[in-house]
């Protein structure tokens, strides 16, 4: 069974990949791309991910994109130290707090995001290369043709920004999480 993640280290969507693989004690081949350096738009990678987005798995040919699908992936294929509860009310918790994750925290981060790891490889693009690629992208096209080839404005990255801190925070203090006393609880939602 070999397992190569293509991931970049800064990524939050790898470093929750990573840590799976570690939990699990899998051994893995890394292969580290440099978002800043557009490695994620190159054609190589693009023929393994065509959003142009990481992490992406390849398991012994098999190739499986998104973080939370890797996750669950891993832990189908590699059932032994499961990291998904076995109860079915803990799970649905947990698979709440993942969807959450990734729509509010990360929804929120990727417009500052976008403009630092993708625009400078973006600028260098002639308007219908810029267009050609982001029309390639099943999932992030609106999104880049949106942000275009100028990024997203400084208004629309504090908005984006502080949404998040409203919601993150607001979030925070209603999780209870699991196992603590209220007390350790609300310290560790407040930190």
């Amino acid at each position: 069974m070999a397992f190569t993640l293509y991931n970049a280290p800064q990524s939050t969507c790898s470093q929750r990949v990573r840590f799976v693989l570690n939990g699990k004690r899998l051994p893995f081949d890394e292969v580290k791309l440099n978002l800043l350096e557009g490695d994620q738009l190159k054609p190589g990678y693009l023929k393994l991910n065509p959003n142009g987005v990481v992490p992406t798995l390849d398991h012994d040919g098999e190739i499986i994109v998104d973080s939370n699908v890797i996750t669950e992936y891993l832990d189908e294929v590699v059932p032994d130290r499961s990291f998904t509860p076995e109860d079915p009310v803990v799970r649905a918790r947990m698979r709440g707090l993942m969807h959450y994750i990734d729509e509010m925290p990360a929804a929120a981060v990727r417009v500052p995001t976008f403009n630092l790891a993708f625009l400078p490889s973006f600028q260098k693009m002639s308007r219908e290369d810029f267009v050609a690629m982001a029309e390639s992208k099943p999932i992030r096209r609106e999104f880049m043709l949106t942000m275009g080839q100028t990024g997203f404005p400084k208004h629309e990255m504090d908005a984006a920004l502080a949404r998040l801190r409203r919601r993150w925070t607001r979030r925070l203090n209603a999780v209870a999480v699991p196992g603590c006393s209220a007390r350790r609880s609300r310290w560790l939602t407040s930190r």
